[in-house]
């Protein structure tokens, strides 16, 4: 088995490299990659951010009332959630308290359940329900797939620090452990300045980046794939891992069984199949015209 050290993000660990406490990018732009500089160059316009909070720590709602987030670093008991309905951080927002968490037993992920329901204009996010491992993950359809990795800003308040770039998803490990906790972990290269590079979006996980959400996105939403857990410091080249979600579906539903709530679960098209779907979506929107 392939040997990686790894550090839980929350925390400036001597063996990695110097921590900048935000999200890195090859190359920031705030116009593209803050979401709250609200530019229409935005990487992510277009799409539905407002179901992700961030209060020191992140949250994102995976349905009316409950969000996930990681062990490590989430939201405490109590602590006021404000979710923004858009990328203007001066516009409507909604507030609601954290009044559970519960822990997906043994891993880094972390459910927690609000005092009431955020409402029709917040977002809560579906779930990909594709499962892998290490053995079939090049032939699954997440492999190299291009990804929004979400992480934290060094402007504006604490709600509106919200950083957004881009990876290619190239690894998946079984069973990795950080700590107390064991995951399955699906993982992205820091490929910052190289050929294999996105240009100014690649981005590489940083301290205060831990539980941030990883989406990949199909007819025009984003659906969630994993939040984000550890970096690590002796590869080549490094690499950042989130939790991957996926695998662990029955039990995050067993937990929000108890409020009367399940997740959304959305089917990732196989790569061969992709092509096909595009172009059949380029066909309806002809014969809707």
């Amino acid at each position: 088995m392939k040997t990686i050290r790894l550090a839980f993000l929350t925390f400036s660990i001597a063996c990695i490299q110097p921590v900048l406490g935000v999200l890195a990018l090859e190359n920031f732009q705030a116009g593209k990659h803050h979401r709250f500089a609200n530019d229409p160059a935005f990487i992510g316009s277009g799409y539905d951010w407002s179901g992700v909070a961030r209060a020191g720590q992140w949250a994102t709602m995976i349905s009316s009332t409950y969000f996930v987030s990681a062990v490590h670093s989430h939201p405490s008991v109590g602590t006021s959630l404000i979710f923004h309905e858009d990328n203007d951080p001066a516009g409507t927002t909604v507030t609601r308290t954290v009044n559970s968490l519960t822990t997906v037993a043994g891993t880094d992920i972390i459910i927690g359940r609000l005092n009431a329901t955020p409402g029709p204009t917040i977002a809560y996010y579906s779930v990909a329900s594709n499962t892998t491992n290490e053995t079939d993950f090049p032939s699954s359809p997440y492999s190299d797939r291009t990804a929004f990795i979400v992480g934290k800003n060094n402007t504006g308040s604490g709600t509106t620090q919200f950083r957004v770039g881009r990876n290619d998803l190239d690894g998946f490990f079984d069973s990795v452990s950080v700590g107390s906790t064991t995951s399955d972990a699906i993982t992205f290269d820091d490929d910052r300045n190289t050929a294999q590079s996105l240009g100014d979006d690649e981005a590489f996980l940083q301290s205060g980046d831990s539980g941030a959400p990883m989406f990949i996105t199909q007819g025009g939403d984003l659906v969630l794939v994993g939040t984000n857990w550890f970096i690590t410091s002796d590869e080549s080249p490094d690499f950042s891992g989130t939790t991957f979600l996926p695998n662990h579906i029955d039990a995050i539903n067993a937990i929000m069984a108890t409020g009367g709530e399940s997740l959304t679960l959305v089917a990732v098209p196989e790569p061969s199949s992709l092509l096909l779907l595009t172009l059949g979506g380029i066909t309806l929107l002809r014969r809707r015209r």
